[in-house]
């Protein structure tokens, strides 16, 4: 049974959890955590959905002082991001993070969620498979098919928060995500494979 967090535990900053949680085990067995912002309680512009893996919070926050929205937002840490809410291997975890977010949505009164995934996530390898990674087209295809089922999950819980998604580079520079991805799911066999209508026809003109 997946553990509910009291909507309080926006408020915790990951490092301090941890730290409250070492020698117990009890870090083990959340694998999502939030972090505070020096933002008065109540109402905030936005929440932020980022990896718990190290390197990604500081593109994150420049990404966010960019939209204007430094200390105007909360960032709450999810292993994967959105794959660590669709992927079928982070099932066991998935409501505990959907208590947390809806409690925080009516708590902070936010209308916005931002949901930004990173390239090289190790959560995405154990989700899809290492060859996800290996082509920066297969790769950018494959966080677009889990940012936009998150997206259709939000809808669902909560229709009337907006959501954006995006993509952290490597350089740490974030490309927006807004198209719907096409084709197959990352799980699917062939979902790699090109399609009969990609596929070039043989140039007779010789």
């Amino acid at each position: 049974m997946p553990v509910a967090f009291p909507s309080c535990a926006c408020a915790l900053h990951r490092r301090r959890f941890l730290q409250l949680a070492g020698g117990t085990g009890l870090a083990a067995a959340f694998p999502f955590s939030a972090l505070a912002q020096p933002v008065d309680a109540g109402e905030v512009e936005a929440l932020l959905l980022i990896c718990s893996e190290s390197g990604v919070w500081q593109p994150a926050n420049n990404f966010m002082k960019s939209r204007q929205l430094a200390g105007k937002y909360r960032p709450v840490e999810v292993e994967g991001a959105a794959i660590g809410l669709v992927a079928e291997q982070y099932q066991a975890s998935r409501q505990a993070f959907w208590d947390t977010l809806m409690s925080a949505t009516t708590w902070q009164q936010t209308r916005k969620v931002i949901a930004l995934n990173h390239r090289g996530c190790a959560a995405m390898k154990v989700a899809y498979g290492f060859v996800k990674t290996s082509d920066k087209l297969i790769e950018t295809e494959t966080h677009r098919y889990a940012l936009q089922e998150f997206r259709r999950q939000m809808a669902e819980r909560l229709p009337d928060v907006e959501v954006e998604t995006g993509l952290i580079g490597f350089d740490g520079k974030v490309e927006l995500l807004k198209n719907p991805r096409l084709g197959p799911s990352p799980t699917s066999p062939s979902s790699t494979a090109p399609s009969k209508a990609n596929r070039r026809a043989p140039d007779k003109r010789r």
